[in-house]
């Protein structure tokens, strides 16, 4: 069945935390819970947090427990979390039967909301059944892409000191290059001696770079790695683990709390492949990737945005910048995303013609570079587009839009080798696109707003 701990990566099912840590200093105190502001907490807690600890009753209230009922037999499979008083958001390899790949049925599923001890039916838990199953009809189970779900419950969660729902769009500006950006998971996962935590836990995660994690270990995450997840944890023993899949990575901004990735896969302990290993990044959903499946299943109001050309002083322009790289410093595509990200920009996006020649202005002055047989050939540059998600959709990396304006050399895309999945630009006075193999050395263009 759609098991919470059998999926690591042959699906994925991993979650929780390892190598928990003691609370300090913890005073709770109650406040209202008439305010309807999502993310933040009605129970008002100080606290020291150091890698992983114990949780108080009410410190994440939008935590959900999701079970699977059979008979008179009902289990725990998975984490959830609440966004508004009807919907869920999860992993969708948790509601996938894992035999026939079928979607289990809603009448099968029960949420737990307010649940701090997982074998305890305590006051402060609401049981909800569930009226619909919404996943994306893109999953992948092999690689765990789009591997994002929405459940819709049958009643409404009441929000308590207990229960709340956490914000989700717009989401905050978060940052993916050195670790220095770190979230919460929270879960009743598998705990460092190999037991399932009957009280809540939550760890610390530091959030890792496309790069930095495809060179942890490139057999898992070179099938795995697109712009609709990311990477986060630890190497050392301390990371998530078996039990919790499609719970929420959290952080704050101002005391508010968003919903940023959900648990989706990590490697199998090599001697013990039910379990998860503790020395592997977890790969989680990007939520920002999937903001128009999760603002539509779960009829989510989204604050209005300022269009990023939009100035108080008048409209930004767009500014692309070319990298002059000698030939042993090249980038990689997931290099070369890290290192726009380095510089506060991102790899280029080409919406239009107008963009395309823009392009070919600066493109035409990098020039000719010399080839492995001495002669000399076009200068090409890494952009944002690719096909990660090996579906042959395009999309760019930093907006997750997919591409609509094209400006393809002829015979392109062809997918050589089944392995061209990003896109680079000619430097010709052209500026074709072809597609390219990710691990390829090329140059780097990087666009910003000012």
């Amino acid at each position: 069945m759609a098991s919470g701990v059998n999926s690591l990566l042959n699906s994925s099912s991993c979650v929780i935390v390892l190598g928990f840590l003691v609370l300090i200093n913890l005073a709770p105190t109650e406040t209202s819970v008439n305010d309807a502001s999502c993310g933040k907490r009605k129970i008002n807690l100080q606290q020291l947090v150091t890698h992983g600890y114990t949780t108080n009753p009410g410190e994440f209230p939008w935590h959900a427990a999701l079970y699977m009922k059979s008979g008179f037999q009902k289990s725990y499979i998975c984490g959830g979390t609440l966004v508004n008083e009807l919907s869920i958001v999860t992993a969708t390899h948790c509601v996938v039967d894992s035999s026939s790949g079928h979607v289990v049925s809603p009448e099968s599923l029960y949420v737990q909301l307010g649940k701090f001890k997982l074998n305890l039916y305590a006051d402060t838990v609401q049981e909800h059944a569930v009226l619909q199953v919404i996943t994306h009809a893109e999953f992948q189970p092999t690689t765990s892409k789009y591997d994002v779900a929405v459940l819709k419950l049958a009643t409404q969660a009441k929000f308590t000191a207990y229960v709340q729902p956490i914000c989700v769009f717009p989401q905050p500006m978060i940052s993916f290059n050195d670790g220095s950006e770190k979230g919460i998971v929270v879960g009743w996962g598998y705990t460092e001696y190999d037991a399932v935590a009957d009280a809540l836990q939550a760890t610390s995660v530091p959030l890792i770079s496309y790069t930095k994690c495809l060179e942890s270990n490139p057999d898992l995450f070179d099938r795995t790695i697109y712009d609709g997840m990311f990477c986060a944890g630890y190497t050392n023993g301390t990371n998530v683990c078996n039990g919790d899949s499609g719970g929420g990575l959290y952080i704050t901004r101002n005391g508010v709390w968003y919903l940023i990735g959900i648990v989706s896969f990590t490697a199998a302990r090599e001697e013990q492949s039910n379990l998860c290993s503790t020395h592997d990044y977890t790969g989680f959903t990007k939520v920002s990737a999937f903001e128009e499946f999760i603002v539509k299943s779960c009829g989510l109001d989204v604050p209005p945005r300022v269009d990023v050309t939009d100035h108080p002083g008048g409209k930004r322009q767009k500014y692309i910048y070319a990298s002059n790289f000698e030939p042993h410093e090249k980038m990689n595509w997931f290099q070369a995303g890290d290192y726009c990200r380095s510089l506060g920009k991102h790899l280029v996006e080409i919406k239009s013609a107008q963009d395309n020649a823009k392009v070919q202005d600066i493109v035409r002055l990098g020039g000719m570079e010399i080839d492995v047989n001495g002669g000399s050939k076009n200068k090409q540059y890494w952009i944002g587009a690719n096909d990660l998600a090996m579906n042959r959709v395009f999309r760019w990396q930093f907006s997750g839009k997919r591409v609509m304006f094209t400006h393809w050399r002829n015979n392109e895309p062809n997918n050589m080798h089944n392995n061209e999945h990003c896109v680079a630009v000619i430097g010709n006075k052209q500026a074709y696109w072809l597609d390219a193999n990710c691990r390829g050395k090329r140059q780097v263009l990087c666009e910003y707003w000012k």
